[in-house]
């Protein structure tokens, strides 16, 4: 998703009816509470940015995610505020603070900065039947549902969903940002939501649509004016019924048919959740899983293809990190890799060489920022800052990953960067913060780096790739990373793959 100044033309008439309403809404949107000068103490709130516009707050945020937070925050913390939304945007010295400040929300903070939810207040949102945290139930329903021991019941699934899907290209020329979405979406719905959705590639693909619709309709319209029902709202409502009928209809006809299935929907159904519920659930943990790994994984395939020594030593590990389960070369290569159990493939240092281009791909490619919302219900101090109840903490991790002070050309993939040698990650904290960091890590790493490699392995010794444009030639490099969007973004030029088989 990214908000750009055509973003905001596009919900065009919309914008201008709210503008015409300013000066009524001027009392209500004149800065926000708890940041404005003169509301009880403020001696450690941060100091106001200066780029702005009145009333109506940073509108440069949504132009320029990267561009507005570096310029804001170029000397420090600074507080701004987007239409009735608080936040403040924390600095590069900031980071420790801002990844080790255990009492903030990041699911919240996603939702309001991403158009998820109508208002900043929990209480607003669970009477609007919309709390994405479940009371604060969704994490310990995710960390069971990616718990070791029921992906391990699911990996003959998965690894035949795997290979159904990437073993039957042929010689073609895909979009990698269409194929891997796709069967990734099918491999997390059958971890975290249904095994009946994720057995019909049909219902997973018209899920994913809707995912794709959610994104298209989030603009800044929806986020500054969240109580606004217009165009995107509404399909926004509209799109999340649409999810919501699928949920309902496959629990309807399990209940009908009496089964009482292990798997994660099951699993929700016991623990009480209603079918809204579960459909809450899905959307957040959906979105949360397929976000960043969707894109990564595309971009990582592209980065060894485009760097062909990297993509011969790539194949190469991984040909014998298969003989090492399977050393039967006549055998399938379906049959072959299934040998291999969940924990080989994610234990650290089984791949050097694939995870540290991995690392690479993620360092160069996650540029977009970060959120925790303080719903504490009480105002803290992180990293010197006074945090007040209700407000929005970012930190973008360009002020890390692309800093040239911590890593050498910062905007070159270059995975000897993470080599002993020169270990550039290690010599400044918090230097990598790709699969989160501090209090708040990915809880999902491990099952999202299992999903990289399976289908990288499948892509390098199925095929040999080459990455080209949209019209069929031949492209060198990719397309330089774009540092202003909202979230983990595929290249604005199209990049396509072109496959020969191997076998």
């Amino acid at each position: 998703m990214t908000f750009a100044p055509s973003t905001i033309d596009n919900d065009g008439v919309a914008l201008l009816w709210l503008l015409a309403l300013l000066p009524f809404l001027a009392i209500i949107f004149l800065r926000p509470r708890g940041v404005a000068p003169g509301d009880g103490p403020l001696a450690h709130v941060p100091p106001y940015t200066s780029i702005t516009y009145p009333l109506i707050g940073s509108l440069q945020y949504f132009s320029g995610h990267w561009d507005f937070l570096r310029a804001a925050a170029q000397k420090g913390s600074v507080s701004f505020h987007l239409a009735n939304h608080k936040c403040i945007a924390l600095g590069l010295d900031s980071r420790q603070a801002f990844f080790g400040e255990p009492n903030v929300c990041s699911a919240l903070g996603y939702a309001i900065m991403l158009a998820g939810t109508p208002n900043l207040s929990k209480d607003f949102m669970k009477t609007a039947g919309i709390d994405v945290t479940l009371g604060g139930r969704s994490y310990k329903f995710l960390t069971a549902l990616i718990r070791k021991d029921r992906v391990i019941n699911n990996m003959p699934t998965l690894y035949s969903y795997a290979y159904d899907r990437m073993g039957h290209l042929a010689a073609t020329t895909i979009n990698p940002f269409e194929t891997f979405p796709e069967i990734i979406f099918r491999l997390t719905v059958t971890i975290t939501t249904s095994l009946d959705i994720a057995a019909n590639p049909a219902a997973c693909n018209a899920l994913l649509k809707v995912f794709h619709g959610l994104d298209m309709a989030a603009t800044p319209v929806t986020v500054l004016f969240p109580w606004f029902l217009g165009p995107d709202r509404i399909r926004r409502f509209s799109l999340m019924k649409q999810f919501y009928n699928t949920i309902r209809e496959t629990i309807d006809e399990r209940k009908a048919q009496g089964r009482n299935d292990d798997d994660p929907m099951q699993f929700l159904l016991d623990e009480g959740l209603s079918p809204i519920e579960i459909t809450q659930f899905a959307i957040a943990v959906l979105f949360t899983g397929n976000a960043n790994t969707a894109v990564i994984v595309p971009a990582f395939v592209c980065d060894l293809a485009t760097h062909p020594t990297y993509l011969s030593l790539v194949r190469e590990e991984i040909e014998t990190f298969i003989a090492r389960f399977s050393p039967d070369t006549s055998l399938p290569l379906k049959t072959r890799i299934q040998s291999i159990a969940y924990d080989d493939w994610i234990r650290p240092g089984a791949l050097p060489i694939l995870e540290r281009c991995l690392k690479e791909t993620i360092r160069l490619r996650v540029a977009t920022p970060l959120h925790r919302l303080n719903d504490t219900g009480a105002d803290i101090q992180m990293g010197g800052a006074l945090v007040r109840q209700g407000t929005i903490v970012s930190f973008h991790t360009s002020f890390v990953h692309h800093d040239e002070n911590i890593f050498t050309a910062p905007l070159v993939w270059d995975p000897e960067r993470f080599t002993e040698e020169r270990a550039e990650d290690k010599k400044t904290p918090l230097a990598f913060v790709g699969w989160g960091a501090g209090r708040h890590p990915c809880i999902g790493q491990k099952f999202a780096t299992f999903e990289t490699f399976l289908l990288t392995s499948l892509m390098v010794i199925l095929y040999d790739i080459e990455v080209v444009d949209q019209y069929g030639q031949p492209l060198g490099d990719m397309p330089p990373v774009d540092l202003n969007n909202a979230v983990v973004s595929p290249p604005i030029t199209p990049v396509h793959l072109r496959l020969s088989s191997r076998r």
